[in-house]
């Protein structure tokens, strides 16, 4: 009898011991290098104080134990970011680094403002005054081939600050209105080719006073002031 109720006092202390010493290990698993200092890298367009927020939650977690691929999940939640990566600072920062997709121009679509990116992303109603300086772009299913043209100037180093706007046809062919007010029609087959034979002449003296270049009709440039 007495061995019984030997056994009831001491069963609260051992599951409290027990308890404690449960507790005790998390908190110092917990605590053993904690994130202290979260930097962030290479935020351009990207809301800073928004991402900031969204990774102090890692702050006071052990170095050891975080896994990357939770912080890069993050990317997930942003359209603009192209790349996350996350480096460990020994003993307490973590070092996040991200590139983001590169803004190529602003598509009116029903009078809403929509950003268009590398890669064929579409940021909705995007109000940022940063892309203002970018060129419009206008006409239905621009936004879905924008970024395939946009590559090709690249490719034939046409400078897109140069450029006003766009203008797109369905029927694969685009107007570049140039800023200067120059306006370039390119046909909607190899417009590679115009695009070089244009940049190769229109800076010339003897084309200044022309105003439009057609290119609409193949092997031929048709020139108007």
């Amino acid at each position: 009898m007495k061995e019984k109720k030997s056994l009831i006092l001491w069963l609260p202390l051992f599951i409290f011991l027990t308890t404690y010493s449960l507790n005790s290990e998390n908190e110092t698993k917990e605590s053993f290098l904690s994130i202290k200092t979260i930097k962030v890298e290479g935020i351009i367009n990207l809301d800073a104080q928004e991402i900031r927020g969204r990774l102090n939650k890692f702050k006071g977690k052990s170095m050891i134990l975080i896994n990357r691929n939770e912080i890069r999940k993050l990317a997930n939640n942003f359209q603009f970011i192209k790349e996350l990566k996350v480096k460990k600072i020994y003993p307490d920062t973590i070092k996040v680094t991200i590139t983001e997709h590169e803004p190529l121009g602003i598509f009116f679509n029903k009078n809403k403002k929509n950003l268009l990116i590398e890669g064929g992303g579409v940021i909705e109603n995007y109000k940022d005054d940063k892309t203002n300086t970018l060129p419009a772009v206008y006409g239905k299913g621009a936004e879905k081939k924008f970024h395939i043209f946009c590559q090709s100037l690249k490719d034939t180093n046409f400078k897109i600050d140069l450029i006003e706007q766009f203008n797109y046809f369905q029927i694969n062919r685009w107007d570049i209105i140039l800023k200067d007010g120059k306006v370039v029609k390119l046909p909607a087959e190899d417009y590679d080719n115009s695009l070089e034979e244009f940049l190769s002449i229109y800076q010339k003296n003897n084309f200044n006073n022309f105003r439009v270049f057609d290119f609409r009709v193949k092997g031929q440039l048709i020139l108007k002031q």
